[in-house]
């Protein structure tokens, strides 16, 4: 069922009716309206997030499949930490109100609720429970609850593996606190919640100390007269243009023009670079050596230098050092994660690839995210696919995402996935069935849903 909702591309897919079914069967002469007041609340809260997306500047999408929701979205640029941490909130905090509306209306107008059927005096409190409920489990700080993506953002991208254990640890005290007060489904969910994100964590590698930055901050200097900001424009130009010899020439004639010490700065790190680029790697050094004695060397110049000489833990250091400090620039992120591939870090390598995605093209994207995968880091691999997802959504895309979400063992997203991939039209169907990456979904768990999603024949 493909509709739009205040403007929101939405979809409700069998499966998800499947499961309000389910959950309604202890009830049965209220199961349809049961499965009304499911519906409603899980697209006020999905609504909830959407609208907060849009009034971002984005275009949100709501799914409804199995027994959730997923909102997603797109628009050619991400959202920062603090706007994705209101996103995840935005859900709860949707039906909370819209929980508090309906009390205020019972409490306000008594005489109608009790003027009311039977049947609608019990949706309305279904409704006020169903979203107060729901919206409280939703704010446990485990992932991928919306409050376990508010503790992923409010760490940052950097401190994956501390979010990962923290919500390990609230993952169990919440399925023991589950198991006391809710009973056996309460205690079943954040039990397996707490076993992915210990997988999660498994996968993190511990971050190493910080190195001490090699670089300094450079002094404010006089300002170069235009025509030595022109040389070095035309310098820096030739070297994007890989005109190396050109852009020495320009640069040496301003170190010979005697320009303050900001330009002779600039001008000898155009020179170093040229020589770096070329491969003369012991002229490259001299001129990063002239720098050092101006008290001033850049990280991804001196990193890169130790990189082409083959000193890749030195490299590694300067590089990581820079990275502490907020470097995001290619020159610095590309070799650093080389290198940590080359170390066996692939966990690592792809999170440092998530760090900096939008600055990434898409082969480079899909590079990282097959090494993701094929070291075994598909949490990191799913979450650079749903970046390429994002930058162009299709159904192969969103293919791949589901296929990454089931070997990092997340079912639930993972259905959410081959949903949005049936619905954009995914052709070759059998795939879900045959391709072994999917095989966590054949389970006795899983299959039902799946087999609703991709029917075998």
């Amino acid at each position: 069922m493909r509709f739009t909702l205040f403007g929101i591309p939405t979809e409700i897919h069998p499966s998800f009716l499947f499961g309000a079914v389910l959950l309604g069967l202890n009830d049965p002469g209220f199961l349809p309206v049961w499965v009304v007041v499911v519906v409603i609340s899980v697209l006020i809260h999905e609504l909830g997030h959407a609208l907060t997306i849009r009034a971002f500047g984005l275009r949100p999408e709501i799914s409804l499949q199995w027994l959730g929701g997923l909102t997603s979205w797109s628009g050619g640029r991400d959202l920062s930490r603090p706007k994705r941490v209101f996103v995840s909130f935005a859900g709860p905090l949707a039906g909370f109100v819209f929980a508090g509306l309906v009390f205020l209306a019972t409490l306000l107008r008594p005489d109608l609720l009790r003027a009311a059927p039977p049947l609608l005096r019990k949706a309305a409190l279904t409704f006020q429970f169903v979203n107060l409920f729901w919206g409280i489990i939703n704010l446990a700080p485990v992932s991928p609850l919306d409050g376990g993506h508010m503790l992923e953002h409010t760490l940052g991208p950097k401190r994956a593996r501390l979010a990962a254990g923290l919500s390990t640890v609230f993952g169990i005290l919440c399925a023991i606190l589950g198991y006391t007060y809710g009973g056996t489904w309460l205690a079943f969910l954040f039990g397996m919640l707490a076993l992915q994100s210990f997988q999660r964590f498994q996968a993190e590698s511990p971050d190493p100390a910080p190195a001490r930055p090699v670089f300094a901050r450079r002094p404010v200097d006089p300002p170069l007269s235009p025509e030595l900001e022109r040389e070095l424009k035309r310098a820096a130009d030739a070297l994007a243009a890989d005109a190396h010899s050109e852009a020495r020439a320009v640069a040496e004639r301003v170190l010979a023009a005697e320009p303050p010490r900001t330009g002779r700065i600039r001008a000898l790190e155009l020179i170093a670079w040229s020589f770096l680029l070329e491969g003369a790697l012991d002229d490259a050094t001299r001129a990063v050596r002239a720098l050092e004695r101006h008290g001033t060397s850049d990280a991804a110049l001196a990193g890169g230098l130790l990189f082409a000489r083959g000193e890749l833990a030195a490299a590694r250091a300067v590089f990581e050092a820079a990275r502490s400090v907020g470097d995001d620039r290619k020159e610095v992120v590309g070799p650093l994660i080389q290198i940590l591939i080359a170390d066996g870090e692939t966990a690592r390598a792809a999170a440092t690839a998530v760090d900096i995605v939008e600055t990434l093209s898409d082969d480079d994207v899909s590079r990282m995210a097959k090494l993701a995968e094929e070291g075994g880091a598909h949490d990191w691999a799913a979450r650079l696919d749903e970046a390429l997802y994002e930058r162009e959504p299709s159904a192969e895309a969103a293919f791949t995402v589901a296929r990454a979400r089931s070997l990092a063992g997340d079912a639930a997203s993972s259905l959410a996935w081959i949903a949005k991939a049936t619905s954009q039209g995914l052709e070759d169907r059998a795939r879900v069935w045959h391709d072994l990456a999917f095989a966590p979904l054949h389970s006795d768990e899983h299959a039902s849903a799946l087999e609703a999603l991709v029917p075998r024949n």
